[in-house]
């Protein structure tokens, strides 16, 4: 497995990684914005997408979605049937872009399939897992392949996302970062935003977190 970091100079990109079986087949976490970037990418590689996965529905996690399928059609995208509402663009959710950006149809479509906690994915050798993990948003998920977990907005270097948004709640992402924490072997985390860290790194300050919201 190979793990690529393509990340956008957009104001709001998420990090976009591109995951690589030995067969130079890859599944994509979250393609937020300059979708150019993570097609040429892939392209100048050899390397052939075969899905999509979001670990959440906001915009600036799903924006070159449409881009990529364009360039590989029937390229198919996952979420949590959770957040697929995110992802249709009325004015209460519609992936959060019509509070920042004018015209919001790049955001919204319909996954092609279910991102769902015991259900494991397969890509050639790679076994990819799902926790559930609902507080920045109601289907937020974290993506297990190998000894890395793509964390989204849920944890990120001494921090979590955001709780204050539609369908976000503190005492779920409580939970799921206690779900983190209490993992029972360390992984890579690789977050949607910012730096990497570990688990074993963020033990410490999620216990902290949650020892001041008990």
């Amino acid at each position: 497995m190979t793990i690529t970091e393509i990340h956008a100079k957009h104001t709001f990109a998420a990090n976009c990684y591109v995951v690589r079986s030995e067969k130079n087949n890859a599944f994509v976490v979250d393609p937020g914005a300059e979708g150019e970037n993570i097609i040429g990418f892939m392209k100048e590689h050899g390397i052939t997408p075969r899905m999509i996965l979001l670990t959440h529905g906001h915009f600036d996690h799903v924006g070159a979605v449409k881009e990529l399928q364009a360039a590989w059609p029937g390229l198919p995208v996952y979420i949590s049937p959770k957040d697929q509402e995110l992802l249709e663009g009325d004015d209460k959710t519609g992936a959060l872009a019509r509070r920042f950006i004018r015209d919001n149809s790049p955001y919204v479509f319909t996954a092609d399939g279910a991102l769902r906690e015991g259900e494991d994915l397969t890509l050639d050798e790679l076994t990819i897992r799902v926790m559930e993990t609902p507080g920045h948003t109601r289907g937020s998920v974290c993506i297990f392949c190998g000894d890395t977990v793509f964390t989204g907005d849920t944890l990120f270097r001494h921090d979590c996302g955001r709780t204050d948004l539609y369908g976000g709640s503190f005492p779920e992402i409580c939970d799921s970062l206690r779900r983190l924490r209490d993992l029972p072997r360390d992984y890579v985390v690789r977050p949607g935003h910012e730096e990497m860290s570990s688990i074993d790194e963020e033990r410490g300050w999620i216990q902290s977190l949650l020892e001041q919201y008990p």
